[in-house]
């Protein structure tokens, strides 16, 4: 998991950075171990927190209290309740662009490449936040360590937390993209169970996981409850099929066809029935899918 870290026990914050420095290097980009290692050896490491190291080979750094300090308060400056479903959108757009098949794609940032895109329309103000939030933490003890593809996963976690949703807690060192990802391979709005099934296999997510990413949904103008508030209504919704009844003037209006065509599955209607009765289960799942979608394809910087 991307929130998993390693406890020092007995050994010094500097000394445990260079030892996992050096054990990671045949796997971790040089520039990020450079990084740590020779903060490390400074005896002051701004990047790690006191007692934690590097969270695995591709999960990125936990940062230390003052980085993620400095974090938190560049994305509280662009992420609000009016803004979370346009942010959480620009993660999943980023993200959304992996495939297993291929080995590329990814949470990197490309996004800022593929704004002109039919399914990226009205992401440019997403991105615009973004570089307002790469700006704000100059001359911070941030500066220089987080990357756009860190403030993209960062804000769209900030996004389900502002709403109500789970606090998904992420690490950082995600390298940026220099070019667009190749195009096509978001699931397309009109897409069946079985393609959407398909399309996020190729994504190394199964059915539970799709469904869980599925309910972020709930927040914005999809019409599933209170389109400012995280939970788990986006479900209840789906069993109701509210788009069926015409005597609702807002019928035409709720949901996707790719969010009507969940139900219709017996693998995906069986989450879904356990989503719509238990938000603590949907919560803790799609927290462990968030992680892994902001994981996707990443490389350290």
């Amino acid at each position: 998991m991307l929130q998993d870290h390693v406890a020092a026990s007995g050994a010094s914050a500097s000394g445990l950075a260079r030892r996992h420095a050096l054990l990671l290097l045949p796997s971790a980009s040089g520039a990020l171990l450079r990084l740590v290692a020779g903060a490390a050896a400074a005896g002051s490491p701004p990047l790690l927190a006191p007692g934690y190291a590097l969270a695995g080979v591709d999960e990125g750094v936990v940062p230390s209290p003052a980085v993620k300090a400095a974090i938190d308060k560049a994305i509280d400056s662009v992420v609000n309740v009016g803004k979370a479903p346009l942010m959480l959108r620009l993660a999943y757009h980023d993200a959304g662009t992996f495939s297993k098949k291929a080995g590329d794609g990814g949470l990197n940032a490309s996004i800022q490449f593929e704004l002109d895109r039919p399914e990226n329309f009205g992401l440019k103000r997403g991105w615009r936040l973004v570089e307002q939030a790469k700006a704000s933490l100059k001359g911070t003890p941030a500066d220089g360590l987080v990357s756009n593809a860190d403030l993209i996963a960062w804000a769209g976690a900030r996004a389900v937390a502002v709403t109500g949703g789970p606090r998904v807690p992420l690490t950082i060192g995600r390298a940026d993209a220099r070019a667009a990802d190749p195009p096509g391979r978001m699931a397309s709005e009109r897409s069946g169970p079985q393609a959407l099934i398909d399309n996020f296999a190729d994504k190394g997510f199964g059915v539970r996981e799709l469904v869980a990413l599925s309910g972020a949904h709930t927040i914005g103008g999809k019409g599933f409850g209170d389109a400012a508030t995280f939970d788990n209504a986006y479900y209840t919704s789906l069993l109701a099929k509210p788009w069926l009844d015409k005597t609702n003037p807002m019928w035409d209006h709720i949901g996707l066809p790719s969010d009507h065509a969940l139900p219709e599955d017996p693998r995906t209607l069986e989450v879904i029935q356990e989503y719509a009765r238990d938000q603590a289960a949907f919560f803790d799942d799609f927290s462990a899918a968030f992680q892994k979608l902001c994981a996707t394809g990443v490389t350290l910087a």
